[in-house]
């Protein structure tokens, strides 16, 4: 299993620039379903990824997004493997100043749970960030980071699938 992620290095290495960043196609459609399903403040529950209606959790919530934005090889998996970019995620750490739209953010709340919550960007700026996830008490929503534990952020990852 330790092959997956150096095989995944190697492929980006020989990819060229577009694996890099999430395309700009893909980064507008993501955001737009984002911003869609956060309109709609989906209620939370554990494991939910299939509708609205039903329902999401954190990477469910990213999941399905990610899934109407069309963005190609994305699965259903856990934060914790989005977080080291297992199970179509492939992305690649990077830091708090440098996120931008889409961008994804992980919690850890428990050390039983490394990166145990996920969410992603939405608005970055030089004294607003804006971030969207699944809480288990308001649902589906945007809000400022601000309002959520900054000293719990575990990782920021750019997602690196290409066109």
């Amino acid at each position: 299993m330790l092959w997956l992620p150096l095989f995944s290095l190697l492929a980006q290495s020989f990819a060229g620039h577009d694996c890099y960043a999430l395309s700009a196609k893909y980064r507008n459609a993501f955001k737009r379903q984002l911003e869609f399903i956060v309109a709609k403040n989906p209620r939370y529950i554990w494991g939910g990824s299939r509708d609205i209606a039903s329902g999401l959790d954190c990477s469910g919530y990213l999941y399905l997004a990610a899934k109407w934005a069309s963005v190609p090889g994305v699965t259903r998996t856990t934060a914790c493997r989005m977080a080291v970019g297992l199970g179509g995620w492939t992305s690649r750490t990077i830091s708090m100043e440098d996120s931008q739209e889409c961008d994804l953010i992980f919690w850890t709340f428990s050390p039983s749970r490394p990166h145990g919550h996920v969410g992603a960007f939405l608005k970055t700026g030089p004294k607003v960030r804006t971030v969207t996830h699944a809480s288990s008490r308001h649902g589906v929503i945007a809000e400022p980071l601000s309002n959520l534990s900054v000293k719990s952020v575990s990782s920021v990852r750019r997602l690196t699938i290409g066109e």
